[in-house]
């Protein structure tokens, strides 16, 4: 902690405490003494760190002579410790200021313990989140009295005060160094709550014990057994009582930008259900409840792959954005602004978790409708251009034979019978029709490749005879609709063509497989890769295709890796 804040004074006053403890435990093992007095010292460093800590200065005069005074009621006690060690007659006349010195002391104490909590008020919002963790160390100062007050109370000793130190030693350091180094490690609202409200009562139950002792003039080791247990029996009922109302008062009262912003979450639910809100209004209801012009609510898309802002932007977490979860899955983030650095609590994290899921849902939604639409606007695009392929290929190949040949017959009809050139110009009418029928089988081919009647594998095989030194065919699966049988012959088409023309692959593998209802028809290269979905490419149009059916098309091409094109087609249809 040195290192991280070598101006801060609450390092040295962290070694002075374990100094301190050092040398009260040495004096301890001896005859006490002139040093009767030394235990305020196991005290003494922790009390002026409360009143320094985060910065490292006190918050305002007042304070740091509250700090002065508890040094001078320290020095000025164990003097008088050390006059009646070496005086024995002065006792009597030093006893009723001892007193006095050692009740001043425990006020001084308190008043240390509650400097974090008058400054927290004060405080900007870094300074806030340290000095909860001081807040939370520092509760130990009080109960540390309490357990002594307790010890007297049922054993007449102050012998339990032992664990109150320990717990302060590691409470108060812990809490100081990670306020300083590292205030932003987790959410602590709630342990702080609820360690403060059961100190509250804690003292209450003291008290009470204690002004019912002094009334009937014993103390409470002195009471029959049954006394004890109703007593005892009573308080705790009563605590048990008291403790959700004083824990909702305390957390009103020390983070009331919670209990806000929580209740203004609920409020647009409410107005959602209602038709009167969209869930997008969540960010706004953060950013008045959390007083946070530039907070910003992020949403992880269904893939889980990206976190957007509402507005389409890529989100940048920060060191206190609190991370959304539903069901075990990251939906979204809660980011403050850059200058913030508390995360938002864990309650209101929770609210916002159903409003976000919401808002991504409605995304997704949004974006599964734009994709649809896209397709089918492509779908549609390739049916007129497959369209007008047909018509041109009718246009300039059969029906331009047709035709001619048509006007051939016309000729030959009126030509005498005895014309020598009569049987040789029916000899190229029916060749010339023979051709036009070949274009036209081929065109219907284009449209639905006749080897399909026989099935797939029939289809697949025919196509292999475009490079069978190249391509290998394996196929398993049959029975297939004759809609599935024609999509995946376009994909197994279009992935051999591309293979052929563009990726100088040596080997290329056709795989068809049917297995729990779906077929997967796999098609690899060993080419130079680089393949990928272009709007106006081959590729997509078939996997607007396979989508069509419910399936779904991969693609993996990284470049001298070959490419892998795979389809996944339900066969349920």
């Amino acid at each position: 902690m040195a290192r991280a804040a070598p101006r801060n004074a609450v390092g040295p006053l962290l070694a002075l405490a374990g100094f301190c403890m050092v040398a009260t435990n040495l004096v301890r093992g001896s005859a006490l003494g002139p040093f009767a007095g030394s235990w305020m010292l196991l005290y003494l460093s922790f009390a002026l760190i409360l009143l320094l800590v985060p910065d490292g200065r006190a918050a305002s005069r007042r304070w740091s002579a509250v700090g002065w005074t508890t040094v001078a009621v320290v020095v000025v006690f164990n003097l008088l410790c050390a006059l009646q060690w070496a005086v024995p007659s002065t006792t009597d006349a030093t006893t009723i200021p001892a007193l006095v010195l050692l009740v001043g002391f425990f006020g001084l104490l308190v008043a240390c313990a509650s400097a974090p909590i008058l400054r927290f008020r004060r405080a900007e919002e870094s300074d806030r989140t340290r000095l909860r963790w001081i807040f939370l160390a520092g509760i130990s100062l009080p109960l540390t009295l309490l357990l002594c007050w307790t010890s007297y109370l049922l054993t007449g000793t102050a012998d339990l005060v032992a664990f109150g130190l320990v717990l302060m030693y590691l409470a108060v350091p812990t809490g100081v160094a990670i306020a300083i180094v590292r205030p932003g490690l987790f959410d602590i609202d709630r342990a702080t709550v609820a360690t403060a409200t059961a100190t509250l009562l804690a003292v209450g139950i003291l008290g009470v014990l204690s002004a019912v002792c002094a009334a009937v003039g014993v103390t409470l080791v002195q009471w029959s057994a049954v006394a004890e247990i109703t007593v005892l029996a009573t308080l705790t009922a009563a605590a048990a009582v008291l403790f959700p109302l004083l824990q909702r008062t305390l957390d009103r009262m020390l983070y009331p930008e919670r209990g806000r912003a929580v209740a203004a979450l609920r409020q647009l639910s409410d107005r959602i259900e209602q038709g009167a809100a969209s869930p997008d209004a969540v960010e706004d209801a953060l950013r008045r409840a959390l007083r946070d012009p530039g907070l910003t609510v992020a949403c992880r898309d269904v893939g889980g792959h990206r976190l957007r802002l509402l507005d389409g932007r890529a989100a940048t977490p920060t060191a206190a954005t609190a991370f959304v979860q539903l069901r075990g899955e990251e939906i979204g983030a809660i980011i403050p602004s850059p200058g913030r650095v508390k995360r938002p609590a864990a309650a209101v994290v929770r609210a916002a978790g159903p409003l976000i899921e919401a808002i991504r849902t409605d995304a997704a939604i949004a974006e599964a409708r734009s994709e649809v639409e896209a397709s089918r606007e492509r779908l549609l695009r390739a049916g007129y251009e497959e369209r007008r392929r047909l018509e041109r290929d009718l246009h300039d190949g059969a029906q331009q034979r047709l035709v001619a040949l048509g006007m051939r017959l016309r000729v030959l009809q009126r030509t005498p019978r005895t014309d020598a050139s009569v049987d040789a110009a029916l000899d190229a009418a029916v060749a010339e029709l023979g051709t036009a029928v070949a274009e036209l089988r081929r065109i219907a081919h284009g449209v639905r490749p006749s080897a399909l009647d026989d099935g797939l594998g029939a289809a697949l095989t025919d196509l292999t005879r475009l490079a069978p030194e190249v391509v290998e065919l394996d196929v398993h699966a049959s029975d297939l609709s004759d809609a599935v049988a024609t999509t995946a012959y376009y994909v197994a088409s279009e992935a051999l063509a591309n293979a052929l023309r563009h990726s100088g692959a040596s080997r290329i593998r056709i795989t068809a497989s049917e297995h729990d209802g779906t077929l997967r028809l796999r098609v690899d290269d060993d080419g130079r890769g680089g393949a990928s979905l272009t709007p106006t490419g081959g590729l997509t149009g078939l996997a607007d295709r396979v989508a069509a059916l419910g399936g779904e098309l991969a693609i993996d091409s990284r470049p001298g890796t070959g490419t892998t094109v795979e389809a996944m087609l339900p066969c349920a249809l």
